[in-house]
Parts: structure tokens; C-alpha cells; sequence
């Protein structure tokens, strides 16, 4: 995969997570931060949802989601059920990885083009409560984030340090 396809998914992460919160939820994005590459560990906020994505794209894709934002989503995504007290974390872990499901599954459209083999995906990964990832050898990650009036969430690529230049900054 070349670093053009790794600017290309982040690209579609985001553009289909902005449509997808604003079409489904009612959600508005207000501000996309400038990407991150050079970090030797990920900071998490409160819930991450975690899926591997096959084929020539070949990365992790973690989505990590505020509070505030998580619980919208599952509000909205739960309005119609009765949701007993002890169910309201399980609830909210299925909300997010519905969600990055979702987003992702509709990334996979955008991205044909790069593996007419297909993308495989694997089942959401949920974190909980965890505050980093340190990075893994030879690996690299590239985060961007994403602010609503809800919280803050950042979509993290994490990829063979290959895709990124002498400078271990993603490489456009």
C-alpha cells in the first residue's frame, strides 16, 4: 500500500464519519484537527472501537470516542428500546462498534479500487476506559480529530512504518 492509499482511507474515514453523524444522528462535525504521525504512543479517550482492515489496505483503524459523543450515540441508537440499567454499558460498547462498523463498511466503497480482491474486516475490538496504545515496532500511527458539539472523537490508522517518510510523519 503506498502512502497515497493510507491518505485515501483517512480521507474516507472521515468524510464518510461526518456523513454518517450528520445524516443518521443529527450530529454536525465542527472542526477536523490536523493529522498526527510521529507518536510513540496513541492516546485513547474514554471508549475505542478497533477494526482491522484487510486486503492491500492492510491497517488497524481504531475510532476513539469522548463521553459526552459515545453516549449521544447511544442514545439515539437506543431510543426506541428499554434499556434496563445493567445493559447501559453493553449498549453503548455495541453503539460504538456499530458505528465504526458501519463507517468502515461504507469506506470499503471507497476504497474497491485499491484491492478489486476485496477489503476484509474484522469484528469490532471495544476498549473501554483505556488510555494509550505505546507503538509496536516497525509500526506507525497516524490520528486525526474530529470535534462535535457532543466531544471530541480521533480516527488512528495504524500501519507498517513503511507508509511514512524519513521524518515518521505520514508521507502525502
Amino acid at each position: 500500500m503506498s502512502n497515497n492509499n493510507v491518505e485515501e482511507v483517512m480521507q474516507s474515514a472521515i468524510a464518510r464519519t461526518c456523513s454518517y453523524f450528520e445524516t443518521e444522528f443529527g450530529i454536525g462535525v465542527t472542526a477536523v484537527d490536523v493529522g498526527v504521525g510521529n507518536l510513540d504512543s496513541l492516546a485513547l479517550l474514554d471508549m475505542t472501537a478497533i477494526i482491522g482492515m484487510g486486503g492491500l489496505v492492510n491497517l488497524l483503524i481504531a475510532f476513539s470516542f469522548q463521553d459526552g459523543l459515545i453516549n449521544a450515540l447511544y442514545q439515539r441508537m437506543t431510543s426506541d428500546i428499554q434499556v434496563q440499567p445493567d445493559e447501559v454499558d453493553m449498549y453503548r460498547e455495541a453503539a460504538a462498534g456499530e458505528v465504526v462498523n458501519t463507517i468502515l463498511g461504507h469506506c470499503t466503497i471507497d476504497l474497491q479500487k485499491l484491492d478489486r480482491q476485496g477489503i476484509s474486516m474484522t469484528p469490532p475490538v471495544i476498549l473501554d476506559r483505556t488510555k494509550t496504545i505505546r507503538r509496536m515496532k516497525n509500526s506507525m500511527f497516524y490520528s486525526q480529530s474530529l470535534k462535535t458539539t457532543f466531544g471530541r472523537m480521533s480516527i488512528n490508522l495504524v500501519g507498517p512504518l513503511e507508509l511514512f517518510d524519513i521524518n515518521l510523519d505520514y508521507s502525502k
